[in-house]
C-alpha cells in the first residue's frame, strides 16, 4: 500500500510544479496592458483620425484631376423637314449656272456650290441627325490659386493632431496607473492572506492547547468551543479574502493581458517620497497635465474654426484646363474628335441668406465653450492635486499610527501567551489578543496600501508617469 501512494505522489509531483503560479512584476503587468489591452490600441485610431484630417487639408491645395465618361442614346430620331430649304437651293442653282453663263471664267469659284446641289439632297440633311449612341470622354485639371478655407483648414488639422496626442498620452497614463493601484491591491490582498493563515494557525494551536487542557481537566468545554469557533472564524476569513483575490485577478487579467494563474511581488522600484509642497504640485500639473494641454489646444481648434467660416467671405480662384473626345461628329463644326480649353474662374459669395453669419455665431459660440471647458479642466485639477495631497497626509498619518498598534498589539500578545502559561490570563484574552493581532496587522496592511494609492493618486493628479521606469518629482 505504502508503495502504490509513493508512486502514486511521484506522479503527482511534476503536474503540482507544472502548476504553480506566474510570478508577474510590475514591469510584466505595465508591458502586458502596452501589448494586449485593447483600449491602449484603440487610441492609436485618434492618431490615425487626425493624420487623415491634416492629408485632408494639405489636399485642399493641390490641383485636383477629374476623368468623366458619357453614353448617351437617343431613342426617335426624325430628319426634319426642309423641303423650304431644298427649293431656296434649287433656285440658287439656277442662279449661280447663270452667273457661270454670263462670266465662264469665273466657273472655277462656283464649282463646289454647283456639286452641292447636283449631289443627293437626302444626305447633306442626314449629316445633321446626331447618332444614335453617343460617346464623350472629358478629363479636367482644377489648379487653387486661392483657397480661402484651406489655410484655417490646414492649421486646425494640425492643432487637432497635437492635442490627438496629448489625448493619447493621456489615456494611455490613465490605464498604466489603473493597472499599477490594482497591482498594490493584488499585493494586499496576497498579504492579507498570509496574515489569514498565521492568524488561522494560531487559532488552531489555541484550539489544540485548549483540547489538551480539557482532556486533563484545566479547561472547560465552553472554553473548547469557543476556541473552535475562533478557527472557523479565521477559516471564514481566509476563504473571503481568497474569493476577493480571485475576483481582483479576474479584472487584472482583463487590463493587463496577463493569462493563468499569478502571484504578484513587491516591485523593485519604490515609490517616490511625493515630499514636495501643494503649490509646487499644482504648478507641475498645470504645466505637465496632458488633458490640460490638450483642453487648450482645443481652443486653438476653435479658432481655426472661426476662421474656416471667415474665410467664407473671401473669393476663391482657380485654373481649369479641360480635354473632351467624342463621337459625334454630327454636332460639330469640324472634322476633330478631340477639344480642350483653359479657363480661369472666380467665386464669390456676396450673400447666402445669412448662412455665414449663423455660422460664424456658432463657431465662437463653440470657442468660447472649449476655453470655459478648459478653465473649468484646470480648477477641477487644482482641486484633484490638493485633495490627493491631503489624503496622502492622512494616509501617511494613519501608516503610522497603525505601525505603532501592531507594535502594541504583539507586546499585548506576548503578555497574555505569557500570563497564561502562568494561570492568570484567561482563555478568552489569548483569544483577544489573537484577533487584536490580526486586526492590527490586516490594518497595517491596508494603511500600507492606501498610502501607496495615495501617492499613485497624486502623481496621477499632477500628470506624472507611472514611476516604475521613469523619474519622477517636481
Amino acid at each position: 500500500m505504502s508503495t502504490r501512494l509513493l508512486l502514486a505522489m511521484s506522479l503527482l509531483l511534476p503536474c503540482v510544479s507544472a502548476a504553480a503560479p506566474r510570478v508577474v512584476s510590475m514591469a510584466d503587468a505595465l508591458d502586458g496592458v502596452r501589448q494586449s489591452n485593447l483600449t491602449w490600441k484603440s487610441l492609436d485610431e485618434y492618431l490615425e483620425q487626425a493624420e487623415a484630417l491634416k492629408r485632408v487639408g494639405i489636399g485642399m491645395f493641390l490641383p485636383k484631376a477629374q476623368l468623366e465618361g458619357q453614353w448617351v442614346h437617343q431613342g426617335d430620331r426624325h430628319l426634319p423637314d426642309l423641303s423650304g430649304f431644298s427649293t431656296m437651293g434649287a433656285l440658287l442653282g439656277d442662279l449661280v449656272q447663270a452667273v457661270v453663263a454670263e462670266h465662264p471664267n469665273e466657273a472655277t469659284r462656283f464649282a463646289p456650290y454647283m456639286q452641292a446641289s447636283s449631289a443627293d439632297a437626302g444626305s447633306t440633311f442626314d449629316a445633321f441627325v446626331p447618332p444614335a449612341n453617343m460617346l464623350s470622354a472629358t478629363f479636367t485639371v482644377v489648379v487653387p490659386v486661392l483657397t480661402p478655407e484651406a489655410i484655417p483648414f490646414l492649421r486646425g488639422a494640425l492643432s487637432t493632431r497635437d492635442a490627438a496626442v496629448q489625448r493619447i498620452g493621456f489615456g494611455r497614463e490613465q490605464l498604466l496607473f489603473g493597472v499599477a493601484k490594482a497591482y498594490y491591491g493584488l499585493l494586499s490582498l496576497q498579504s492579507m492572506i498570509e496574515v489569514g493563515k498565521s492568524s488561522l494557525e494560531s487559532a488552531r494551536q489555541h484550539f489544540r492547547s485548549n483540547e489538551v487542557k480539557a482532556n486533563l481537566q484545566a479547561a472547560t468545554q465552553l472554553e473548547v468551543k469557543r476556541a473552535e469557533l475562533e478557527v472557523a472564524r479565521a477559516e471564514s476569513q481566509l476563504a473571503e479574502l481568497r474569493a476577493t483575490l480571485e475576483k481582483t485577478k479576474a479584472g487584472f487579467r482583463y487590463l493587463s493581458g496577463i493569462e493563468g494563474d499569478f502571484v504578484v511581488v513587491e516591485p523593485a522600484v519604490s515609490l517616490p517620497a511625493a515630499g514636495a509642497s501643494v503649490d509646487e504640485w499644482r504648478r507641475v500639473a498645470d504645466a505637465e497635465r496632458k488633458d490640460l494641454i490638450a483642453a487648450r489646444i482645443e481652443i486653438e481648434v476653435a479658432d481655426r474654426e472661426v476662421g474656416k467660416v471667415w474665410a467664407k467671405y473671401f473669393p476663391s480662384v482657380n485654373l481649369i484646363a479641360q480635354g473632351k473626345a467624342d463621337n459625334a461628329k454630327e454636332m460639330r463644326f469640324d472634322d476633330d474628335p478631340y477639344s480642350w480649353l483653359v479657363m480661369g474662374t472666380l467665386g464669390w459669395s456676396v450673400f447666402d441668406g445669412g448662412i455665414r453669419e449663423a455660422q460664424l455665431s456658432l463657431a465662437q459660440s463653440q470657442r468660447r465653450q472649449k476655453e470655459l471647458a478648459a478653465l473649468d479642466l484646470g480648477a477641477k485639477i487644482k482641486s484633484d492635486v490638493e485633495a490627493a495631497a491631503q489624503a496622502l497626509e492622512d494616509a501617511r498619518a494613519a501608516r503610522r499610527l497603525a505601525e505603532r498598534q501592531l507594535e502594541v498589539a504583539h507586546r499585548t500578545q506576548a503578555l497574555a501567551v505569557a500570563s497564561e502559561s502562568a494561570g492568570v490570563a484567561t482563555n478568552l484574552e489569548i483569544i483577544d489578543t489573537n484577533t487584536m493581532v490580526f486586526a492590527s496587522e490586516a490594518q497595517g496592511l491596508a494603511a500600507r496600501f492606501k498610502e501607496s494609492m495615495a501617492i499613485l493618486d497624486l502623481l496621477a493628479a499632477a500628470g506624472r508617469p507611472v514611476p516604475f521606469s521613469t523619474p519622477v518629482g517636481p
